[in-house]
C-alpha cells in the first residue's frame, strides 16, 4: 500500500485537513500503516500536483490558513484502479525477529530484558487495538454504510489476532529462555 492511497481513501469519505488526516491514521489504520504528519504533507503536495486532490485555503486572521483536501474524480479513478489491483506478495520485516534469531550470541539476562521489552510493547498495542475495536463495535451500526464499516474494522481483528498470537510465541520463547529448557513448541 502506498501512502497516497490511504490519503485518497480518507479523502474518499469526506474532505480533510492534513491535521485531520493525520487523527483519521492515528485512530485507524496505525496499526498496519502509521503516517506521521511531514509524511502526509508530502503526500498531500504530490496528490494536488498530480491533480488528485484539490485543496480549499480557508483565511484565518489569527491563524494560519487552513487548507482542506478534497479528492477529485481523477483522485477517485485512481483509488479504484489501485483497490481492484491483485498486489503481489509482500516482503515481511521485522527487525525484533532479527534480534531473537541470533540472540543466542547474548545473555540468558539480555536476552530475557530483550523479550520482556519486546513482550510489554505488544501489550501496550494491544491494548491500543483492543480500546479502538471496543470504541467501533459501539457506532458501527450507527453508520451509514455498514459493509465500509465492517471492513474497516475488520482490519483492527487482523491487528489483534496477530498480535496475540506474537504474544504466545514471545510468551513461550520466554518461559524456554527463563527456565533453561530449550526445545521447540509443538505446532
Amino acid at each position: 500500500m502506498s501512502l497516497k492511497h490511504a490519503i485518497l481513501g480518507f479523502l474518499s469519505n469526506s474532505p480533510l485537513t492534513g491535521y485531520d488526516l493525520k487523527k483519521a491514521f492515528d485512530q485507524s489504520v496505525r496499526h498496519f500503516w502509521p503516517a506521521n504528519q511531514s509524511q502526509i504533507y508530502r503526500t498531500l503536495a504530490e496528490l494536488d500536483e498530480q491533480g488528485f486532490v484539490d485543496k480549499e485555503i480557508i483565511s484565518r486572521d489569527e491563524r494560519l490558513d487552513m487548507k482542506i483536501y478534497h479528492i477529485t474524480e481523477a483522485g477517485r479513478e485512481e483509488l479504484h484502479r489501485w483497490l481492484s489491483t491483485l498486489l503481489p506478495p509482500q516482503d515481511y520485516r521485522e527487525p525484533a525477529l532479527t534480534q531473537i534469531y541470533f540472540g543466542g550470541k547474548l545473555t540468558d539476562e539480555e536476552l530475557v530484558r530483550l523479550l520482556n521489552h519486546q513482550i510489554q510493547s505488544l501489550e501496550e498495542r494491544q491494548a491500543i487495538y483492543e480500546h479502538l475495536y471496543k470504541m467501533n463495535q459501539e457506532v458501527i451500526h450507527t453508520v451509514e454504510d455498514l459493509r465500509a464499516s465492517v471492513l474497516m474494522v475488520s482490519t483492527l481483528e487482523y491487528g489483534i489476532l496477530s498480535n496475540r498470537a506474537a504474544l504466545g510465541w514471545l510468551r513461550s520463547v520466554l518461559e524456554r529462555v527463563s527456565s533453561g529448557i530449550y526445545t521447540l513448541r509443538k505446532l
